[in-house]
């Protein structure tokens, strides 16, 4: 009998000691478990403080925009600080303002990764396009209740009816005025109308007036034309309605008249460099679309008198810039001179 107890009890403290065994292995590989899965909620905590949860892991630290000083650096600064504090907290990042003395700056400065994204004119984004692979992808809208119709404007061909001019063709043999060499809108449109139109070309479109004279700007030459120094000028629609309250009183107001006008000309665009992070790209772009919403950014657009606020562009709405640098035979350097 003692020795049959002996072994039933020999038996159960196995069991017991089996059990405990098995409990704490269970126990082990549930803390192994639980300490995993810690490591893992601490990693991803780790990545999303470092921007990378949400897709932000290669955005610049700082995004830096590029402008053409064309007025006092202070007073341009001033203007923008609204918009720089609303990017700031839209994008939650540093913003700077890069400002350069002209176009070819810019352009270099986004081609080397200085600057993620800047204004430019119609013809300086072509070459920023080709040089810094520059990607349009907003324009702001001065008229309130604006639609993407209102990111165009003319170059207009004016006269006084009294000259008989009424097509492209008239020009020949009586003076033209230009505003100035560089001028879009004054200059190159104009030229490039009676190239592509007529069918001048390069070597002649400049004898087919009587004679050809640059004003200095839109509003010398509405004067030239006004006052019976040349009989035609190329201008710019919006420039010419900005002084027509200057100008109606002229005796010879009357008389004018557009006789031809171009293609739409949309005007200068925003500019991202195409290579950054498309989630970036598509966050600044929605940043630009949505200022109007936000006190910090409707003060800006009011302040530089967008009060239409922004709308999105791409390279394609360039197409008739293009086609008119194409006719002049402009190279890159040519259309930044």
């Amino acid at each position: 009998m003692t020795k049959w107890i002996f072994s039933l009890m020999t038996a159960l403290t196995l069991v017991v000691v089996t059990a405990c065994g098995e409990n704490n292995a269970d126990n082990s590989a549930e803390e192994a478990a639980a300490e995993a899965s810690a490591n893992e909620n601490s990693s991803e905590a780790s990545n999303e403080d470092n921007g990378e949860a949400d897709g932000r892991e290669d955005w610049p630290d700082t995004f830096i925009f590029g402008l053409l000083p064309t007025e006092d650096q202070a007073e341009l600064a001033k203007r923008f600080d609204p918009m720089v504090e609303y990017l700031e907290e839209y994008l939650e990042m540093d913003v700077e303002i890069y400002n350069a003395t002209n176009y070819t700056a810019l352009i270099e400065a986004m081609a080397n990764g200085h600057l993620h994204a800047s204004t430019f004119g119609p013809f300086s984004y072509l070459v920023a396009n080709q040089r810094a692979n520059g990607e349009a992808f907003a324009i702001p809208v001065n008229d309130e209740g604006g639609t993407l119709d209102d990111i165009f404007y003319y170059a207009q061909m004016i006269t006084l009816e009294e000259h008989g001019i009424d097509s492209l063709k008239d020009i020949e043999g009586n003076s033209l005025a230009y505003a100035d060499p560089a001028s879009t809108s004054g200059h190159l449109f104009p030229k490039a109308m009676l190239i592509n139109e007529i069918g001048l070309t390069l070597d002649n479109v400049d004898e087919f007036p009587s004679d050809v004279v640059f004003s200095g700007s839109h509003e010398a030459s509405l004067y030239s034309v006004l006052n019976g120094d040349v009989h035609t000028a190329g201008v710019c629609s919006t420039c010419i309605e900005r002084v027509f309250d200057r100008v109606e009183d002229h005796e010879n107001f009357d008389q004018l008249k557009v006789f031809h006008e171009s293609e739409p000309i949309p005007g200068g665009p925003y500019v991202i460099q195409g290579d950054l992070p498309d989630s970036f790209k598509e966050t600044v772009t929605q940043a630009f679309l949505e200022m109007d919403q936000d006190e910090k950014g409707a003060e800006f657009l009011e302040v530089n008198g967008y009060l239409g606020g922004y709308f999105e562009i791409d390279h394609d709405t360039y197409n008739v810039v293009q086609e008119t640098a194409d006719a002049l035979g402009m190279s890159p350097e040519e259309l930044l001179e």
